[in-house]
C-alpha cells in the first residue's frame, strides 16, 4: 500500500493564513485593549450622561452620544429601508439582465467613493438645495447614501442564499411573486439582512468626513430638539479633543473616554443584532 506524499505545499500555506488570522487577530485585540487601558479610568456614570463643560475640558460627553444616536437612527432607518429594498429587486425582480449587472456597477463604484465626496454632496443637496441646514436630518440622509453600497449589497446576497427549492414550492402552490418573497424569502433571508444592518451601523457611527459638511458642531453642550438642529457627535468630537483643545492634559484622557464609548456603542449593537438573529433563526429555523 502506497503512503501519501507529504503535501508540504499545503502544509505551508495553512501555516501562513493560520499566522495571518493570528495576527490580524492580535493586531486587533492590541488596538481594543490599548484604547480600553487608556480609557476606562474616565469612563463613569457621569461622564456619559453629563453634558461637556469649560470648553470641553470638564464634564462628560452626554450631548454627543445622543447626537450620535440620533443621526444613526436616521441614516440607519432610510438606508436600511432603501438598501434592503434595492437588494430584494436585483435578486427576485430585476428581470433584465443587463440593467441588473448596470445597477450592480453602479453601487460597486459608490463603494469605492471617498466619504468626503458623501459630505460634499450631502452639503450641495440636502443643506443647501433642499435647506436642511446643518442638521440631523441633512447628516443623517448623507450617511444613510454612504452606506447604502453596503445594505444593497448585503440584501441581495441574503435574498439570493435563500434555497430555490422553497421559492419554487411556494410558485407551484399557486402563490405570487410577492407572496412568496414577503412569506418565504424575506424571514429567511431577515437574519442576514439584519448582519448587514449592523455593520452599516458601524461604519455610520464611526464616520467624520460627511458629518463635518452637514451636522456636527464643534462646541454645543445641549440636547437636540428636532432633525432640523445641529448636535455633537461622538467622532467629531474625539476630533477635536485631540487636535483644537487648549488644555491637552485635560482632554487626552476625555479623548480617549470618547473613543472607547464609541467601541462599546459599537459592540453593543451587535450584541443586540446578534441576539435578534439568533431569535429570528430559531422562529425560522434557518
Amino acid at each position: 500500500m502506497r503512503r501519501p506524499r507529504n503535501r508540504w505545499g499545503e502544509r505551508l500555506a495553512t501555516l501562513l493564513i493560520t499566522l495571518v488570522s493570528w495576527g490580524a487577530i492580535s493586531l486587533l485585540g492590541g488596538v481594543v485593549g490599548f484604547i480600553a487601558y487608556k480609557g476606562i479610568s474616565v469612563i463613569s456614570w457621569s461622564f456619559l450622561i453629563e453634558p461637556m463643560r469649560e470648553g470641553m475640558q470638564k464634564g462628560g460627553i452626554a450631548p454627543a452620544i445622543v447626537g450620535s444616536l440620533w443621526v444613526t437612527l436616521v441614516a440607519i432607518s432610510v438606508g436600511g429601508f432603501i438598501g434592503t429594498a434595492a437588494g430584494a429587486y436585483l435578486s427576485e425582480f430585476a428581470s433584465h439582465r443587463r440593467f441588473r449587472q448596470l445597477i450592480e456597477f453602479l453601487v460597486t463604484t459608490l463603494a469605492g467613493i471617498p466619504s468626503v465626496v458623501y459630505g460634499l454632496f450631502g452639503l450641495a443637496l440636502f443643506v443647501v438645495a433642499l435647506g436642511f441646514g446643518a442638521s440631523i436630518l441633512a447628516g443623517g440622509l448623507t450617511l444613510a447614501l454612504l452606506s447604502l453600497p453596503l445594505l444593497i449589497r448585503n440584501a441581495q446576497e441574503a435574498f439570493s442564499a435563500v434555497p430555490s427549492s422553497l421559492k419554487e414550492a411556494s410558485l407551484g402552490l399557486g402563490a405570487s411573486e410577492m407572496q412568496t418573497f414577503l412569506r418565504i424569502t424575506l424571514p429567511v433571508a431577515l437574519p442576514r439582512v439584519v448582519t448587514g444592518l449592523v455593520l452599516a451601523t458601524g461604519r455610520v457611527l464611526g464616520e467624520t468626513a460627511p458629518i463635518l459638511f452637514t451636522v456636527a458642531a464643534y462646541y454645543l453642550p445641549t440636547y437636540p430638539q428636532s432633525i432640523f438642529e445641529p448636535t455633537m457627535l461622538l467622532p467629531y468630537h474625539l476630533y477635536a479633543l485631540i487636535t483644537s483643545g487648549i488644555n491637552v492634559k485635560e482632554t487626552y484622557p476625555m479623548a480617549f473616554g470618547t473613543a472607547l464609548t464609541l467601541l462599546l456603542l459599537s459592540l453593543f449593537f451587535t450584541l443586540i443584532a446578534a441576539y435578534f438573529r439568533f431569535r429570528l433563526k430559531q422562529k425560522y429555523r434557518v
